[in-house]
């Protein structure tokens, strides 16, 4: 097949030429290199990793391709001379242009050679491995000069062997040089490193790679992470982070993106073009097939050139798939990975840096007051609350910051691998409107174009309601995300107070929405379905008739080719309004992660560095969005000096802002005015923190911070100690003898190597706090900053605290500053003393100092004052408490002992939060039945089958009828040249097209017309209903799967709630429902039309000829065996990929949640470090799951141009078969491998679909708590009685009891306190009264009622609780307190005055009421009355209620218990986060608001309970003493040691003695 004989060698010498240029620019420099004694590195090492010595050996013992190519090469160069020789003195018979070929061609085989030696000689191993490139494309250059200036005929025919020895050796030349390796396997951290930049390229185009991971997988029928390579340099996030930094770029994050990923944006496009340029040339190679067989019925002998054009059918097929496959790779190997990595890893670096500034706004507030708010709609249930833009408000959650990862991140992500479909539109439209345009000409193309623009209006307008469903659907989404977070992180709450059935519906209500905007997609899909369907296939039906109606007649040649390349560019048109969407969603998830990543950061020089902490005429405020306005809490004009190495004690009413001072010191606040000097820490790195020892250990500068609300990380007892510093045993030691933990150490399962849970959810709240303080005192901070640590501990606990950990030897030596309303205790070892008021500092200065003036009396009169004034209480009542009492308890309390924190010898510690389990192998039936089921069950499914038959059968009628109406004409076309093939590419086409004459015209067209345009019509009506049906099925399986779940998780027993992470459940009702409702309808749709695509193809090839069976079967054997390698894969990817999602979720809310401390304690880059090895765990499970994808794509596109190949080779060889037949055949042997490729693919995607089934059946199915029994009887309880009679409890059926036969009453009406130590089991009464735990043994009755025989929910829902860790949700004051609307607003404003958060009408509002959140609280103007912020019922409250203080939070709890006003209520250290004076207006109200009640008060602070009518005293599971206070402190056993180690003696003698002091 020979071209121009000058041209073709000129270029091709030229190119070669070029190719050498790099080598002759190397051999000098190697040269040189040599004689300077150069000598080269060892082991090789670059940015992915370092070999080792094994991988180095290995590497160059690789020998045998450069042998191969030296051979070659050498071989080459002789042969070409030979023969270059010989033409030149024999004469060559083609002439002198023939000589000039010959000569080039040794030439060329001559610089082949000089890149030989350079690679032979070069020992870096990636230059060799580029060198190597070069000399395969000079190779590839060579074959295509050989092929084109050499007659093939002649060769074939024995003559020119010279010739065929050179095309031997440029082949071999070629694939040795792709055999190079192009460095040593890498290892990082330990790690193999990917291989794709480690193989040869032929192992890289061919994507074999990760065939030993494939290997692994059908072997052991798992895979792990463990198993995966660590992904190369290019896509982890530590080097993707950096790269984005060094970047340094300015302009939308769009614009930067496209800057950092220039060069795969780059590649991107270049392969996009190529392979919309090779788009046409199986479509141009079986046009040129159809008509030799058109010239072969007219006599003429076509097999020589109909046998070069099925080779060249099968070349163009090889080469389609793999500029195809590069390209799809390109896109996720090279775009998505990597970007949606990058990105994750941008965004929470950032929020480490990043201001904390709260969720809730004022605006909603101040709009929600100018409006008639009363009624709230029911429907929207726990919680509601309207606003302007609930988005806006998402986004500033905690959750909403998490979705930018999870959602917005994919998005961008997934557009950046399809941005490029416009440009490839418009390269396949214009290429195949040129070709057609010389098939069919001009007018045919013109009609067919003005037909489908016809659909074009209907086209934009459903793309515009796509665009516009999706949009909905992805605001509703976010809402659904946003409810199940908050019924997720308050589940204890919502069980506790048997709100499953609300929560249900609420949450169902936001389903419902979301399921009716998933509807209007569809319906929209369906029309652009509809679109997508009719358009080609009238443009083919308007192009053939125009066609056969201008010329009278139509070959198969033109219908068969015609049809095949309308279909090319079929998928193409019918993706851009998609993609369209997908550009649209990507452009407003930038917006939103472009505007978080330039949000203010918090400034690392907020505070000014200084020798010790003070505040000189500074105003600060709570981190906000806004600017300050009058309802900002703002404390002015502070002026305080920190004394170093002293303790310092800040104290106040509720709501003052001493958690904001307290974040004034970090650096978390905003500075309005004035300076703030902090010591400068030292930063992470020049700790050494691995060198820290005892003398060195105290770093004077650096900070610890122990939060109001205690922060626990999913880790070991220990690890929360250690927070990333060694373990240092004797100090460990020290630190759980201060904190009072060595008991709770012993009562822990495994010591100190117990797991937490998340948010230390199987711990005491006492235990929580002293964790944190603990982390604290071990650390090496030498300034220590606590914010109300005796909150959550009993007394005496409290005291040990303040003995050995505040003021003991790990205290000696350091700044110490502490929050806490627990003044009295902490007065004797106090040094400086700060009293905040009315948004400014009242009181401040050294105790001895304020002592000495005379203000400390003075202090505690005020504090004191409020109190009396409120209660009218005789004056010097408590007078005890006004003076300073210095502790005299200096010995150590009973319960602390010297023992180990864990004995040698203990088996593996049990994991708490268990590891997620993930299934093996295939998808069980069951899961799939579940689904099938849901959908609709046989009958659904048996005419879902019928549709898509009937649409594969109107597929093959069409073709069919097109072999009808072809074979009707006799074909007089122009006879093909087939002695002679120096003809051009291109120009055979141009001389081909055009028919010798015009038929006339024929009266039967008309009819072969309408027939085709109704096969046509009838097609897209079936095709567009088949999708709606199986539509209609996924929504109603998505509304079943989710209702079960849903049903099922909210009813889980507490343990379940307690050990599976928030983000693990969440995963399955957000990613796996996103599979569930969006992909897996149309996965399942294109997997029966694909499986009926395949069945059609062979039954095509069978109807030319049954032998076509034999190729297809040991093909699809093939194919098969490569099916299960790549299920084996896909599955686990797919697995993997899921599970490491949720991980990285987790991480990212602990991280935020706990942002504060990390920051205080300077971890920030070790966190930002732990995440970005989360995200590289994800990213390399998506890596290779679509790199396995690329690794099944071009196996099954090789066998099906095979298939193709003996397809086309057997119609040539069967002289019967006509064009016609032929032409009917190939159209569909040529989408074999597509078919089959989508067979696969869309059978895996349905499986990996069936795997998030899967996982949601897997939590549908978990055991519910039991809620079977009586119904309890309407009006029970009425008065209240309890009995606990020998009551025997445990956590678990292995574990041993932790109520050991309690026994005890409780009379109508009573005030119950119940104390103890830590362990005593006081939280474990909560629980069993509530039957969280049941009963081994004994009984429970209420008002005589046994509890255990009436359902959960008639017990629950008679019961109150107010937990100590108060829950709150996202809404206003009014959803929190009356969550379903049942009250008018004055029952409701009159709690909140009960519980002091707002002042009754006719008193002034007091310091306490004001809250302190950046969001609602109020500074203290002078000349101007204190503004109450929280004065309406419609005030905001954030997330968690995160823009109100600790105690705040729980007076709110209190109000909603006080609304509801049961006959039975518990209060586990309700008020424990409030200051005495509040806690004792609170205890009024409660005696006044529930004296019909009966009371059970779990209280650490005694005064509390000194006054209730009966003390329970429990020790170890049992009751130790029971009678009234009176009683138990005259009787002088454990209540009455209780008392004296309290710290207030004195005063609760006053108060049980003195009844009516209160």
């Amino acid at each position: 097949m020979a071209a121009s004989p000058e041209i073709v060698p000129i270029a091709g010498l030229v190119l070669v030429f070029l190719a050498t240029l790099p080598a002759l620019y190397n051999l000098p420099q190697l040269f040189f290199k040599k004689n300077q004694g150069y000598r080269n590195i060892d082991i090789y090492e670059d940015k992915d990793g370092v070999a080792t010595e094994e991988t180095q050996r290995i590497y160059r013992k690789t020998r045998l391709p450069i042998f191969m190519l030296n051979l070659s090469t050498s071989a080459g160069f002789c042969v070409s001379l030979v023969a270059a020789a010989f033409n030149t003195v024999e004469g060559s018979q083609h002439g002198r242009s023939y000589l000039l070929v010959i000569w080039s061609r040794f030439t060329i085989w001559a610089l082949i050679h000089i890149q030989a030696t350079n690679i032979y000689s070069e020992r870096n191993p990636v230059s060799r491995y580029e060198f190597a490139s070069f000399h395969a494309l000079s190779n590839l250059i060579l074959l295509f000069v050989i092929f084109l200036t050499e007659d093939l005929q002649t060769i074939l025919s024995g003559h020119g062997s010279l010739s065929i020895v050179n095309f031997v050796l440029s082949a071999l030349g070629f694939f040795s040089a792709i055999a190079f390796p192009r460095r040593p396997q890498l290892y990082k951290d330990g790690q193999e490193v990917d291989g794709q930049w480690t193989v040869s390229a032929f192992y890289h185009y061919t994507y074999s790679w990760c065939s030993p991971v494939l290997a692994r997988a059908a072997k052991q029928r798992v895979l792990r992470n463990e198993d995966l390579p660590l992904m190369d340099h290019n896509t982890r996030a530590k080097d993707l982070a950096e790269a984005w930094v060094s970047m340094q770029g300015k302009g939308n994050l769009a614009k930067l993106i496209i800057l950092a990923h220039l060069s795969a944006f780059a590649k991107q496009y270049i392969v996009t073009l190529l392979s919309g340029i090779f788009l046409v040339a199986p479509q141009f190679a079986m046009y040129r097939l159809l008509r030799l067989l058109e010239a072969r019925s007219n006599g003429e002998d076509v097999n020589f050139a109909a046998g070069l054009w099925v080779g060249g059918l099968g070349l163009a097929m090889i080469i389609e798939c793999f500029l195809d496959n590069w390209y799809w790779w390109i896109c996720y190997g090279h775009l998505q990975v990597p970007i949606r990595v990058q990105l994750a890893a941008l965004i929470f670096s950032k929020s480490m840096r990043r201001k904390d500034v709260k969720g809730a706004s004022t605006k909603t507030s101040k709009e929600q007051d100018s409006k008639d708010t009363t009624a709230v709609n029911p429907s929207e249930g726990v919680g509601a609350v309207k606003e302007d833009n609930p988005e806006d408000h998402i986004q500033k959650t905690r959750q909403g910051t998490v979705n930018l990862v999870g959602i917005d991140a994919k998005r961008i992500a997934d557009f950046a691998s399809y941005n490029n479909v416009f440009f490839a539109a418009a390269i396949k439209i214009s290429v195949c409107f040129t070709f057609l345009g010389k098939l069919i000409g001009w007018q045919g193309l013109l009609a067919g174009v003005i037909v489908h623009l016809l659909s074009l209006p209907l086209n934009i307008y459903f793309s515009r309601r796509y665009a516009d469903g999706q949009d909905e659907l992805m605001r509703l989404r976010d809402r659904k995300l946003a409810v199940l977070n908050e019924a997720l992180t308050g589940i204890r709450q919502i069980k506790f107070s048997a709100l499953e059935r609300q929560w249900q519906k609420r949450i169902e209500v936001v389903r419902k929405e979301e399921l009716g905007a998933q509807w209007k997609v569809f319906k929209a899909d369906t029309i652009l379905i509809f679109c997508w369907l009719i358009g080609p296939i009238m443009l083919s039906a308007t192009c053939l008739g125009v066609y056969a109606t201008i010329h009278g007649d139509l070959s198969a040649s033109i219908a068969f080719t015609t049809i095949g390349i309308l279909g090319q560019i079929e998928g193409t048109l019918g993706f851009l309004p998609e993609l369209t969407t997908i550009a649209i969603d990507a452009w407003v998830s930038v917006k939103r992660i472009d505007e978080y990543l330039r949000s203010p950061e918090k400034e690392p020089n907020e505070t000014i560095p200084g020798n010790n902490v003070r505040f000189e005429g500074a105003s600060i405020s709570w981190p906000r969005n806004e600017e300050p306005d009058e309802e900002t809490f703002i404390l002015r004009d502070i002026s305080l000096s920190f004394p170093c190495k002293q303790l310092s004690v800040i104290s106040g009413r509720t709501g003052t802002g001493k958690s904001l001072l307290l974040a004034a010191i970090l650096g978390e606040v905003e500075i309005l005015s004035g300076r703030i000097i902090v010591p400068r820490a030292p930063s992470l790195e020049e700790r050494c923190d691995y060198k820290a020892n005892k003398s060195n250990w105290i770093i004077d500068e650096a900070r610890a911070f122990v939060s109001q609300q205690p922060w626990i990380e999913n880790c070991t007892f220990r690890d929360n100690v250690l927070f990333g510093l060694p373990y240092d045993a004797s100090r460990y030691q020290q630190v759980i003898e201060a904190c009072a933990m060595d008991k709770d150490l012993k009562m822990l399962t495994d010591g100190d190597l117990t797991e937490i849970g998340a948010n230390g959810i199987n711990l005491s709240g006492g235990q929580r706090w002293r964790i944190t303080l603990a982390r604290a005192l071990y650390s090496r901070a030498g300034i220590l900053i606590m914010d109300d640590i005796f909150s959550a501990v009993d007394a005496h606990v409290g005291r040990h605290i303040l003995e050995h950990a505040l003021t003991g030897s790990l205290a000696q030596g350091r700044t110490r500053i502490l929050v806490t309303h627990h003044v009295s205790l902490c007065l004797a070892k106090t040094d400086y003393q700060v009293i905040l008021g009315d948004g400014q500092v009242e009181h401040a200065g050294p105790v001895k100092e304020l002592a000495e003036a005379g203000e400390l009396d003075g202090i505690f009169d005020e504090v004191e004052a409020v109190v009396d004034e409120e209660i009218d209480a005789r004056s010097g009542s408590h007078s005890t408490s006004r003076h300073r009492r210095y502790s005299a308890a200096s010995t150590k309390p009973n319960m602390v002992d010297d023992g180990h924190a864990i004995a040698d010898g203990k088996q593996q510690p049990k994991k708490f939060v268990e590891e997620e389990t993930k299934k093996i192998g295939y998808v069980s039936w069951s899961t799939y039945k579940e689904y099938l089921n849901a959908t609709g069950g046989v009958w659904f499914w048996a005419l879902a089958m019928v549709s898509y038959i009937g649409y594969q059968g109107l597929i093959m009628g069409r073709s069919w009828w097109i072999t009808i109406w072809t074979q009707r004409y006799d074909t007089r076309s122009a006879l093909l040249d087939t002695t002679h093939h120096r003809t051009a590419f291109i120009s055979q086409l141009n001389t081909n097209h055009v028919h010798t004459e015009t038929k006339k015209s024929d009266p039967d067209l008309m009819f072969y017309i309408w027939i085709y345009i109704g096969i046509s019509l009838a097609l897209t009506i079936e095709g567009t209903l088949r999708y709606l049906w199986i539509f209609h099925g996924s929504i109603r399986a998505s509304r079943k799967l989710f209702d079960n779940l849903t049903h099922a998780v909210l009813r889980a027993p507490l343990r379940w709630v307690d050990t599976v992470p928030v983000g693990r459940v969440l995963n399955r009702f957000t990613a796996d429902f996103y599979v569930i409702d969006s992909e897996m309808a149309n996965a399942t749709s294109f997997m029966l039309y694909n499986v009926l695509g395949v069945v059609g193809i062979i039954l095509a090839g069978f109807i030319i000829s049954p032998w076509i069976l034999i190729p297809s079967a040991v093909l699809l054997a093939i194919c098969v065996n490569y099916a299960l390698y790549y299920l084996a894969g896909a599955r686990e990817s797919k697995r993997l990929e899921s599970i490491a999602k949720s991980p990285i979720f987790d991480y990212f809310g602990a991280a935020l949640a706990g942002v504060s401390t990390i920051r205080a304690f300077d971890r920030t880059s070790e966190y930002i470090q732990n995440f970005f090895t989360k995200v590289d765990s994800h990213g390399k499970a998506l890596f290779y799951m679509w790199l396995f994808n690329r690794w099944l794509s071009w196996r099954l596109g090789i066998i099906g141009a095979l298939f193709s190949i003996c397809t086309a080779a057997l119609i040539v060889s069967l002289r019967k078969i006509d064009a016609s037949l032929a032409g009917f055949a190939l159209g569909f042997v040529l989408q074999y491998s597509d078919f089959v490729v989508w067979v696969l693919r869309q059978y895996a995607n349905v499986e990996l679909g069936m795997n998030a089934t899967e996982r949601i059946v897997e939590y549908s199915q978990l055991q519910t708590e039991n809620d079977g029994g009586l119904d309890a009887p309407a009006a029970w309880p009425t008065e209240g009685r309890l009995e606990v009679d020998n009551l025997v409890v445990g956590y678990a059926p292995d574990l041993v009891p932790v109520l050991k036969g309690l026994t005890f009453s409780v009379n109508s009406h009573e005030r119950i306190g119940v104390v103890g130590r830590t362990g005593a089991g006081k939280s474990s009464l909560t629980l069993a009264l509530f039957r969280f735990l049941e009963a081994r043994e004994g009984k429970v009755y209420i008002d005589g009622l046994d509890i255990s025989t009436i359902k959960l929910h008639d017990l629950r829902s008679r019961l109150a609780i107010i937990p100590q860790d108060p829950v709150l949700f996202s809404g206003t004051i009014r959803s929190n307190v009356d969550p379903f609307n049942e009250h008018e607003d004055q029952p409701l404003l009159d709690a909140l005055q009960r519980v002091q958060l707002i002042p009754s009408a006719d008193t002034s509002p007091t310091p306490s009421a004001a809250p302190s959140s950046p969001s609602s609280e109020e500074a203290h103007r002078p000349n101007t009355p204190t503004k109450n912020a929280l004065l309406t019922l419609h005030s905001p409250i954030a997330e968690s209620g995160s823009n109100l203080s600790q105690g705040q939070r729980q007076l709110l709890c209190l109000a909603r218990a006080i609304v509801s006003r049961p006959k039975i209520m518990v209060l586990d250290e309700a008020t424990s986060a409030v200051d005495k004076a509040t806690d004792e207006l609170i205890q009024r109200s409660i005696r006044e608001e529930f004296g019909s009640s009966t009371l059970i008060v779990i209280a650490h602070r005694l005064s509390t309970i000194a006054d209730f009518d009966r003390i329970l005293v429990m020790g170890e599971g049992r009751v130790l003493e029971y009678g009234s206070p009176g009683e138990l402190l005259e009787k002088g056993g454990e209540f009455a040691g209780l008392v004296k180690e309290s710290g207030e003696a004195e005063v609760l003698r006053g108060i049980i003695l003195g009844k009516g002091d209160r």
